[in-house]
């Protein structure tokens, strides 16, 4: 739901600040007669990082959050998205109810980009999307949101750069050794026969950091291995229509929507990470430095999804209760009505049963040497990321004889249903009839970069120093696909009798229909001849594979300066970057309209094509801190920004299948190589109060006018093939709008309170954004549709505990509603609800070297709620998951 609330906004910031008034300085000394005797204060390991990450905040160039630990293998959370979604207008999406992406600020992940190190990564997704997940938090020591830009820093992001950072040997005195075991226990695991382990698993992580010949040579050594369970629940209605007129509108009026079908699937298996990290630092004098560091990650997944689908007759809906439709399209009658309950009859009813195996890596090593002599700093930097994916993925379906009829209902956003009379668990009733592969496919993506920066320190100038370098990186990624079907050669006769697993298949929902649970690779290896592609170099296979190339040269120019203003402290930098982009995308078309290319051998009804395309920007940015006290700062930052278009939008693919049911017009979608960026001036203005080393208050108003942003428009165009007409939708460049809202965070230990109470903290964020930006052209629905994963409001709030050894955290999460990626044929998308979840962490640290703790994620079990992909009707639920409650117990060991 979108709730817009004005006064809420004026009231979080009044309790903010009501909040921060109650603070009492904390003494760290104590005065006794003449004397002054030291206290000692002892923290727990989470006010260290906030103190860590405050010190980052108040002497960084920019605008930033951080997260910080005293050395590897002791951040806060299991996983860097845990600890990077409460830091303030950051957000994470989740993927099996492990967080995956970051939204900065409101936006998605497509206008972010992290880095490793200050090194673009690979992605294994077909975006530029970086996964989060794929980074242990053991491995990684800080990160660093940048929210305002500058010259010197790697260009591409709108929301924010996301700096992940390893540790740096030479930065730890003495040998360190983390050893961390842990356990995990999925609530749902246990009831889910598929789950690995019946809902258990562990994980475990290595790290040893050490110095050799006078400290001048460093090592870290780092490895994190986990087997998780994977262990969902979902049910899903699928996208409505017109039941009057049959989904067609033939009297161009809609009058009853109901869905077109639905589903409900139980998935169960095991998710397997492998990280590694090694990083040698070597410093032969105070000149040179020479850094060398690896990072591995390997992501398997084994998956077996278990359930039922149906497909409605759209003439034969009887409705038992409705409400009046939100539909706004351009179809919709006066009079319509949503259908929330009914009865209807069944065109098919199918047993599910999925398999999926995806195996994914990422590998980035980079080289730095810096050198320091007379003022000047001259830094190297080489880098090479790449990543893989193979991942297959294949439905074993069974038809039923006679499907009859279904009641379903929705209730508490979710899918409810009763068979009439047909029955998924009899095998007298169903037979094995296709096999469906969707798909069998490998991805690949490279990016080799150089960088050469040098600096000059001025003495006694207000020009401080002088920043200038040249990068350039070249990336190449591709796709290639397969997809058929296989169908039973004895249609109708081959039961599923001997192949039945567990029996019947209990119903995971006392309110839907049991569901069959068969033996799949003995089904599909006894019944089909196993997997094999009948057309192997079908058009099909073709144009669901792509490549594309993207090189990008960028010089910098940044001056830093001190000085002052009427006696205040005033430090900042201005600079200018210039970026020239260019790009080459390859792949398949059954309508050329492009120049042809030279990637694969040609099938005969596929022409492959390759576009080029060519853009620069010139990006100046400055960024100034006036330091009011030692406590107080005002902090502007302004800039020009750019967020490169995701590069399976860029591919020129097109697909034009002719329906024998509905031959014209016919519809489909294809890339544009011509994507420009997305591209925004930017203004920050923040105040920040820090008033404690683990305290602080601060206040951030952005404001983004967004020159060109990118969306999907529906009937771009029509192509005649074979006759027939399609309407074509594609990616566009849209111009015009912005993208505004206010920071607020507050962070205070509370350590003025009387005994028991000392030890208690509270950190808490909250974010408001809002844009009239509408990505999907032509808009039917304007108070929902919006930016591609934009959250009009997200917080969170940590309360924290520390005494004698002893600490406690518990966080609240939330998000609002955001937008589903764009339906690449219709240009309109779901609608993910709004989020809110609560963690706990408990811990108890025996001595120096002993630790041991509890952590509980999804406390709530909250669930994932999306609204269905046609305009965003309220009514209209789509998917239902539950992830369920995950408990870690573990053990820490240091020396």
């Amino acid at each position: 739901m979108n709730y817009r609330t004005p006064v809420t906004h004026a009231s979080v910031a009044t309790l903010l600040l009501t909040l921060s008034s109650l603070n009492i300085s904390s003494a760290s000394a104590q005065t006794l007669g003449n004397g002054t005797i030291e206290e000692i204060v002892i923290v727990g390991k989470f006010q260290k990082s906030l103190e860590k990450a405050i010190d980052q905040k108040r002497n960084s160039a920019s605008v930033i959050e951080a997260i910080s630990a005293e050395d590897i293998g002791v951040l806060p959370e299991t996983a860097i998205t845990d600890s990077l979604k409460r830091l303030p207008g950051l957000a994470q999406d989740r993927d099996r109810g492990n967080g995956s992406q970051i939204s900065i600020r409101g936006m998605g992940a497509l206008l972010s980009l992290a880095t490793l190190n200050g090194r673009e990564q690979a992605t294994v997704d077909d975006s530029r999307n970086v996964r989060f997940d794929q980074f242990p938090a053991e491995l990684i020591s800080a990160a660093q949101v940048y929210k305002t830009p500058q010259a010197k820093l790697t260009d591409g992001a709108v929301s924010g750069l996301v700096n992940l950072e390893t540790i740096k040997p030479l930065s730890v005195t003495g040998t360190k050794v983390v050893v961390d075991l842990k356990g995990t226990y999925s609530s749902l695991g246990v009831d889910i026969p598929d789950a690995a382990n019946d809902g258990l698993s562990s994980k475990l992580s290595v790290s040893y950091i050490d110095q050799f010949f006078n400290d001048t040579l460093g090592v870290t050594l780092g490895f994190s291995g986990r087997s998780t369970p994977i262990a969902t629940q979902k049910s899903s209605l699928w996208g409505y229509g017109d039941t009057t007129q049959n989904a067609t509108w033939v009297d161009g009026e809609a009058t009853q929507f109901s869905p077109w079908g639905g589903n409900a699937m139980v998935r169960g298996g095991e998710d397997s990470r492998t990280g590694f990290i090694a990083d040698i630092q070597w410093k032969p004098s105070d000149e040179l430095e020479i850094n060398y560091d690896v990072f591995l990650s390997e992501f398997e997944i084994e998956e077996t999804a278990r359930g039922f689908s149906y497909e409605i007759d759209a003439s034969d809906v009887v409705a038992t209760r409705t409400a009046p439709s939100k539909q706004t399209m351009p179809y919709t009658a006066a009079n319509a009505v949503d259908v929330l309950a009914g009865t209807a009859a069944l065109t098919t009813l199918r047993n599910v049963n999925d398999s999926m195996q995806q195996d994914d890596e990422l590998f980035s090593n980079g080289l730095n040497v810096k050198w320091k002599k007379d003022g000047w700093t001259i830094k190297f930097d080489a880098n090479h990321s790449s990543s893989t994916r193979d991942a297959r993925y294949f439905a074993l379906l069974t038809e039923n004889d006679n499907p009859g009829k279904i009641d379903f209902w929705v209730q508490d956003d979710r899918m409810r249903a009763n068979l009439v009379s047909a029955s998924l668990t009899d095998p007298n009733q169903n037979y094995f009839a296709q096999v469906q592969v969707k798909p069998l496919s490998k991805g690949a993506d490279q990016i080799n970069s150089y960088s050469l920066d040098l600096t000059y320190d001025f003495d006694d100038s207000f020009i401080s120093s002088v920043d200038v370098g040249v990068k350039a990186s070249a990336r190449e990624k591709r796709r290639e696909t397969q997809r058929w079907d296989q169908f039973s050669a004895n249609w109708g006769a081959d039961r599923p009798s001997g192949f039945i697993i567990d029996g019947v298949a209990e119903s995971y929902w006392s309110d839907l229909p049991a569901y069959m649970s068969v033996d799949i690779d003995n089904a599909v290896n006894t019944v089909f001849g196993g997997l094999q592609n009948p057309t192997p170099n079908s058009a099909t296979n073709a144009l669901g594979s792509w490549k594309a190339k993207e090189d990008v040269t960028a010089v910098y120019l940044q001056v830093n300066a001190e000085t002052e203003i009427a006696g205040l402290p005033l430090t900042g930098n201005i600079g200018v970057r210039n970026v020239e982009t260019d790009t080459e995308t390859f792949g398949g078309r059954r309508n050329a309209q492009l120049n042809p290319g030279g990637w694969w051998e040609a099938s005969p009804d596929v022409i492959y094509v390759s576009a080029t395309h060519s853009y620069s920007d010139l990006l100046p940015s400055t960024n100034w801190t006036l330091q009011l006290t030692d406590k107080h700062q005002i902090r502007l930052g302004l800039g020009k920004t750019i967020a490169r278009a995701p590069i399976e939008m860029m591919t020129p693919n097109l697909d034009l299948v002719v329906d024998a049911t509905n031959p014209s017009p016919g519809t489909s979608q294809t890339g544009n190589p011509q994507l420009n960026p997305f591209r925004a001036d930017q203004a920050d203005l923040a105040y920040n109060w820090f008033f404690g080393e683990a305290s602080s208050l601060s206040v951030n108003l952005f404001y983004k006018d967004v020159e060109s942003y990118i969306g999907r428009q529906a009937n771009a165009e029509t192509i005649t093939f074979d006759g027939h007409e399609f309407s074509i939708s594609r990616p566009v460049n849209g111009e015009g709008g912005y993208i505004r809202g206010v920071e607020l965070a507050y962070t205070q230990e509370f350590d003025f309170l009387p005994e028991p109470f000392k030890g208690f903290g509270i950190y808490s964020n909250v974010t408001f954004n809002e844009t009239n930006i509408h990505q999907m052209i032509p808009v039917y629905n304007a108070d929902k549709a919006s930016l591609t994963g934009f959250s009009e409001n997200t917080g969170n709030l940590t309360l924290w505990y520390y005494k004698s050894g002893f600490e406690a955290r518990v966080t609240y999460s939330y998000r609002s509603e955001f937008q589903r990626d764009i339906n690449a044929e219709a240009g309109t998308t779901g609608l993910n609800d709004a989020e809110g979840y609560v963690d706990l962490s408990l811990s108890y640290e025996f001595n120096d070297n002993y630790k041991a703790y509890l952590q509980v994620q999804n406390l709530n079990n909250s669930p994932y709620k999306t609204l269905a992909e046609d305009f965003n009707n309220e009514n209209h639920r789509n998917a239902y998951e539950e992830f369920g409650t995950v408990y870690t117990l573990g053990v820490t060991w240091r020396l």
